[in-house]
């Protein structure tokens, strides 16, 4: 007699940042119809050990057709060079052995324009590091689109709930067509376990510019109550 195979088993690692499973494939299916289990979703195959986001699973990939939210092509390269990753100020002060390492973690991911890459008030799974193109961050109020910030190539962008675990503030759109380096959340709390001389620089340059943009905030602050002082 013929001893049978056991069906694949996943694990996957959801928004809240713990994991679930085994489950099978089936299960996957109707977690992402339940909207439990979204494209950039990381998930690990226990027969081939490996990692890899939802939409490139074929066995979830035709599930996600038509999701006009996120039409990412995603590339994981391991051609992909350190002195790409070098023009990320947040990266700038790494060696390039520890920018090949870094490219472990992450994906490159290319964009067309006007894409939603992340929503405000949705849980966060991932820092993304603009290589080429425009991003503009934007809030929503009463239907009228709020300008917050235009992100150019060497910014990064939803990194804040990185230090809070809280949802996304704000909206991220596409202006032109952009590639993107993204690290999801849990993959850069692993970097940072395992190789902290690389981890622990790169969260002091995204702290860096987390406190610019407060001290420029409390000074637009400032000169808005002193303002309103002075035509009282």
């Amino acid at each position: 007699m013929t001893p049978q195979s056991n069906p694949p088993a996943y694990r996957v690692w959801a928004l809240d940042d713990s994991m679930y499973g085994p489950v099978a494939a089936e299960v996957l299916r109707d977690w992402v119809r339940d909207e439990r289990i979204l494209p950039h979703t990381w998930i690990f195959c226990e027969t081939t050990r490996r990692w890899r986001q939802a939409a490139q699973m074929a066995e979830l990939r035709v599930l996600f057709a038509g999701n006009g939210d996120l039409e990412a092509d995603i590339v994981i390269d391991p051609r992909m060079k350190p002195a790409i990753l070098r023009r990320i100020r947040a990266l700038g002060e790494l060696s390039d052995d520890d920018l090949a390492e870094v490219v472990r973690y992450g994906e490159l991911i290319q964009l067309p324009a006007f894409q939603t890459i992340m929503r405000a008030n949705s849980a966060s799974d991932a820092v993304y590091f603009i290589i080429d193109g425009q991003v503009r961050q934007r809030i929503m109020v009463r239907q009228r689109e709020v300008l917050i910030a235009v992100k150019e190539a060497g910014a990064s962008f939803g990194y804040i709930s990185l230090f809070d675990g809280g949802p996304h503030i704000t909206d991220a759109v596409s202006d032109s067509p952009v590639t993107l380096f993204r690290v999801p959340t849990a993959r850069l709390r692993e970097l940072c376990n395992a190789r902290p001389e690389i981890g622990v620089p790169l969260l002091f340059s995204l702290g860096r510019s987390l406190a610019g943009r407060i001290r420029s905030d409390d000074r637009h602050l400032y000169e808005l109550v002193a303002l309103n002082q002075g035509r009282n």
